[in-house]
């Protein structure tokens, strides 16, 4: 269910990874391949149709201008809910959802379907404690998440400061992706210094594994000292504190 659920930005996130994730998300019963197969394809259809993409698009607006509880996620709640209908299910609404929802893991040859698998990048990446950081060429200007609209469009606006959903292509030029960083910078007006990856190769996301969001400490001798990891889906701020202090300590 995007970004939500549990097997959400974990590529090799397994079935196996699921029974032992202490989550109660585990079908009790499971939907034949075959049919699970043509839900996934549905979903896709729905998820690009024009009505969902301006459902997406007005319950951004109102989440992020007001305290409403409504986003994208809830839209996608009730796709994946008329999908489950669609295919005659409903009186295993909930043990359906959660087949549909874990369909990869379930069978993992049905990852090339759903757009939110093909288009995921997030992943662990193969830096680990005590390796040293690799030096990557970034390109510098004198990122809120948001996904391509020509892959996985979401309209996503709730932490946009224009209100407005963030519609872009994915970038293939420098020309272009600097473009996308200027108006980051501009609609968030950011103070801080900005790089942006090579969009040849995308060699600092393939080695640091940033999307969607990623936290490293590197020490003086340019050596991994910590590496942030999602705890259900939430990054532990308090961790890193415990880190930093750590080494303030050991400095003094």
């Amino acid at each position: 269910m995007g970004m939500a659920h549990v097997t959400s930005g974990r590529a090799t996130f397994t079935y196996e990874d699921l029974i032992n994730s202490n989550s109660s998300t585990v079908p009790k019963s499971y939907i034949p391949k075959s049919l699970l197969k043509r839900m996934l394809i549905r979903e896709n259809e729905l998820r690009l149709s024009d009505e969902y993409q301006k459902r997406y698009c007005e319950a951004e607006k109102t989440s992020s201008s007001s305290s409403s509880s409504s986003s994208w996620l809830n839209v996608t709640d009730e796709l994946q809910r008329q999908i489950i209908r669609e295919f005659n299910l409903d009186d295993e609404m909930d043990n359906a959802l959660l087949c549909l929802r874990c369909a990869t893991q379930i069978y993992p040859d049905l990852k090339h379907i759903p757009l939110y698998v093909q288009y995921n990048r997030a992943r662990d990446g193969n830096l680990q404690i005590s390796d040293i950081a690799p030096n990557v060429p970034v390109i510098q200007l004198d990122g809120q998440e948001t996904h391509a609209q020509d892959e996985w469009p979401i309209c996503s606006a709730r932490w946009s400061p224009t209100q407005m959903p963030i519609k872009y292509n994915q970038t293939h030029t420098i020309e272009e992706r600097l473009a996308v960083a200027k108006d980051f910078i501009r609609d968030f007006n950011l103070q801080m210094s900005i790089v942006i990856d090579k969009p040849e190769g995308n060699l600092f996301e393939k080695l640091y594994s940033s999307w969607p969001v990623r936290i490293y400490v590197i020490d003086k001798d340019y050596r991994l000292t910590y590496k942030a990891q999602p705890n259900e889906n939430m990054l532990e701020l308090n961790e890193l504190v415990e880190h930093l202090q750590s080494i303030i300590k050991s400095n003094e």
